[in-house]
């Protein structure tokens, strides 16, 4: 009977946290998704990088994205290579003093010349 519970305890907690880790992971997809969209757009060659950066902020709106700013993304355009990255970290609260961290990084880049 010990047995069983510490198994469903174990469960429970395992449980618990998958179900605290799933929407960081799927908004994470969502903001790769929209950079990725934005980078294959033929005119992303024309834009400055304020106008990427409004062109992500439209899409992050639409996109319910609140996780981070488009103001907390790098972005450069330098020699005709723009370059988005992206660096934050999720904490969701598990249970009394225990949460989750879960760290996100990822750079985008595109050739922009012609």
């Amino acid at each position: 009977m010990i047995g069983w519970a510490v198994i469903l305890l174990v469960v429970v907690v395992l449980g618990t946290a998958a179900f605290r880790m799933v929407p960081a992971y799927m908004e994470n997809n969502t903001i790769g998704t929209s950079i990725r969209s934005l980078m294959q757009d033929s005119k992303t060659a024309l834009m400055s990088p304020r106008e990427v950066r409004d062109a992500l902020s439209k899409r992050f709106t639409i996109n319910q994205v609140n996780v981070i700013k488009v103001d907390d993304l790098g972005i450069s355009k330098e020699g005709g290579i723009l370059k988005v990255s992206t660096d934050y970290e999720v904490r969701e609260p598990l249970f009394y003093n225990v949460s989750i961290v879960m760290t996100f990084k990822e750079d985008f880049t595109k050739d922009v010349r012609q």
